[in-house]
């Protein structure tokens, strides 16, 4: 597997940091130590050559890697990593989670938000305007939902589209929910 000459160090994985996952790794591709990826966001800037990853998986201590290579196949990323020579080293990072520092994300563009800034936003009824929750998190379905917690402590999740979601975090620590109960799950 070719090195690129003179690249930087790798950080540290353990490091204190705000890690936001990116995608998963599945199962080796080929011989030569390439990953099959399942990105949350495929056509991220993050899925590009010299961009470090965090990986990480239970039981096994974190580390970086640094993209050589990417391709897309079908609804996966064929990635290549400078640290992975060989299929053996590959098959290592099944199932692990990919990471990036939010810390090195580009801005958001001028009315976009990037989900994790959503965290611990109040949520509130597009229709009257009454608090209704707080977004705890996220969940990966047919498309991406926001995790609701309301504030009689049901859960809801809500589909980040424009039917559901009149407003992401226009107003900063706030978003506006259509019909915030009718997406209650328990």
């Amino acid at each position: 597997m070719p090195r690129l000459a003179g690249r930087s160090p790798l950080p540290d994985p353990d490091a204190p940091a705000h890690w936001l996952e990116v995608g998963k790794v599945g199962r080796p591709h080929g011989l030569r130590g390439e990953v099959r990826v399942q990105p949350h966001n495929p056509a991220s800037d993050v899925w590009a050559p010299r961009q470090v990853l965090r990986a990480w998986k239970p039981g096994a201590p974190a580390r970086m890697l640094r993209i050589l290579d990417v391709r897309p196949a079908g609804d996966v990323l064929i990635v290549a990593f400078a640290e992975l020579a060989d299929r053996t080293q590959a098959e290592g990072l099944t199932l692990a989670v990919l990471q990036v520092d939010a810390a090195a994300l580009p801005p958001a563009d001028d009315g976009e938000v990037y989900l994790h800034q959503l965290l611990g936003a109040q949520v509130i009824e597009a229709s009257d305007g009454s608090v209704v929750g707080e977004v705890v998190g996220f969940a990966e379905a047919a498309q991406t939902l926001l995790q609701i917690r309301l504030r009689d402590g049901r859960e809801a999740l809500v589909p980040v589209d424009a039917d559901a979601v009149e407003q992401l975090g226009r107003v900063a620590g706030e978003v506006a929910v259509r019909h915030v109960h009718d997406w209650v799950t328990s």
